[in-house]
């Protein structure tokens, strides 16, 4: 795999300690598979890869539309002690929080409380000039959730003091938020709207619109909208309030240097003002319950409808070079299919998570240190999930590998597909080869490029195959001279 991030500083008085995380599978796999491996394998290559990066814990789950493939968890929560870290322990996830920030607002533009285009301005309608600065005034919910409204990366961007004074967290999260808004809004944006640069203080801002308009605050709105649908009971947002209550047996984190972090210090997280960007913790077990949501591409139990839960899903802006960011997720191209994935951290803890919903495979990995293996680590055992989940074999506990039907096998794309009346692909695999005939037209080869793309040679034009978790594909899109056609299977 392959990794382009942006580290934050990891002071008080420096910007937020929350880390972004752009991640591309890059592994070979040549089928798509949902065949496990036993749970006594798993166990022994988490705990393999975790003395090999020297990270106190890795606790790692692997998912389906069906429920949980397995999972294990080994190493301490905290180093040099004999304490034993479980599935059950609340990791903090970082920057994994924002995209359940954007499901948040799904659910409240589908209660009508607001829209994707809904304004700083009319959120505020009486704030002047002096409040909030004229070109921020057109800046939609969207683009704070796709990091393009040009606002700045942090608050410590706009006042080291006043983000170093957030810490001590003198008041509620809610009004913190409001005394947030009362610095940074009256500021101009630090960069051109529409131009993607990766925002906490952008999310932040979004929290405050969300609980202005549902007249509740985000904490709230969290917990009930989204939390308590999906079965989610560990997750909450830290606090300093909360953290000082807590009591044993701790999940500790580490920063840089691999030192202990007392989970209920002042600092050992990011201050409540930035809830919505990175504050949540939660067991992975729970955590799961999230990914197998969004892999399971239906809106219930949290949305009612199929078009707001797909905008959560939809690239609304290029973020580095061949992915794109909607809201809250990285939409990159892997083997197994089209993937979501996002990375977190508050430099104490990293938190990865990639949804496959082509592949109908979601997997997580968390550790508790900020160091700077966490993310070899995280990423190592994500590539070992994914290629032998996804190359539809199996591995005894001998380590030898039993070949398993992939389940987007090339057999299933096979079948005719109407573009137009007079316009229908005609797609068969037949001797190891894909052919495609097309109204009027030779049959040609195509050739894979993972298990639903298939290109020609002779022309630069690409076959996108749909599928489901079972049965054939339901459709096709042509990628051609930048443009997408979608034709839908009408039989065999």
């Amino acid at each position: 795999m392959m990794l382009c991030h942006n580290r934050c500083p990891n002071t008080a008085n420096r910007p937020s300690r929350i880390l972004f995380v752009v991640l591309v599978l890059s592994m070979v796999v040549p089928a798509v598979g949902r065949a496990q491996e036993t749970q006594p394998r798993l166990g022994a290559k988490v705990a393999e890869l975790r003395r090999k990066h020297d990270v106190p814990a890795l606790a790692v789950i692997v998912v389906n539309k069906d429920g949980v493939v397995e999972s294990n968890c080994s190493g301490d929560r905290k180093r040099g002690a004999s304490d034993r870290a479980e599935l059950s322990d609340r990791f903090a996830i970082g920057s994994n929080t924002k995209s359940m920030t954007a499901t948040l607002a799904a659910v409240l533009v589908e209660a009508g409380q607001i829209e994707w285009s809904t304004t700083l301005g009319e959120v505020w309608p009486k704030a002047t000039d002096e409040h909030l600065h004229p070109k921020l005034r057109d800046v939609t919910l969207d683009e704070l959730l796709s990091h393009q409204s040009g606002i700045a990366v942090n608050i410590s961007d706009v006042s080291r003091s006043e983000w170093a004074r957030f810490f001590a967290e003198k008041e509620s999260p809610a009004l913190e938020r409001r005394r947030m808004l009362r610095i940074v809004l009256p500021k101009a944006p630090a960069s051109p709207r529409g131009q993607f640069v990766y925002s906490n203080l952008g999310y932040a801002i979004a929290a405050s619109m969300l609980e202005t308009r549902a007249g509740r605050s985000f904490e709230t709105l969290m917990k009930e909208l989204v939390f308590e649908p999906l079965e989610m009971r560990s997750a909450d947002f830290r606090t300093l309030e909360s953290a000082e209550k807590s009591t044993p047996p701790l999940l500790w984190g580490h920063d840089a240097n691999g030192k202990p972090v007392d989970p209920r210090a002042p600092g050992a997280e990011n201050p409540s003002v930035y809830a919505s960007c990175g504050t949540v913790h939660l067991s992975v077990e729970d955590y799961a319950k999230y990914a197998r949501w969004h892999l399971a591409g239906k809106p219930s139990p949290v949305l009612k409808t199929q078009a707001t839960f797909d905008h959560l899903h939809e690239p609304l802006i290029e973020s580095t070079p061949g992915n794109h960011y909607a809201c809250g997720w990285i939409c990159a191209p892997t083997p197994l299919g089209a993937g979501l994935n996002h990375g977190g951290s508050n430099t104490n803890s990293f938190a990865l998570i990639w949804v496959i919903p082509e592949a109908d495979l979601a997997a997580i990995v968390c550790t508790n240190t900020g160091e700077p293996q966490a993310f070899p680590a995280c990423d190592e055992m994500m590539g070992y999930l994914f290629a032998r989940h996804g190359s539809g074999q199996k591995q005894t506990d001998a380590g030898e590998m039993d070949s398993k039907p992939g389940t987007i096998a090339p057999e299933r794309l096979a079948g005719r597909y109407q573009l137009t009346p007079n316009f229908i692909f005609d797609v068969k695999y037949e001797g190891g080869r894909m052919m495609v005939g097309i109204t009027n037209q030779p049959t040609q080869q195509v050739y894979a490029d993972s298990p639903t793309k298939w290109s020609y040679k002779s022309v630069e034009a690409t076959l996108e195959f749909h599928v489901r978790s079972k049965g054939p594909a339901y459709a096709l899109t042509l990628h051609q001279n930048g443009i997408k056609q979608q034709a839908k299977r009408i039989g065999n």
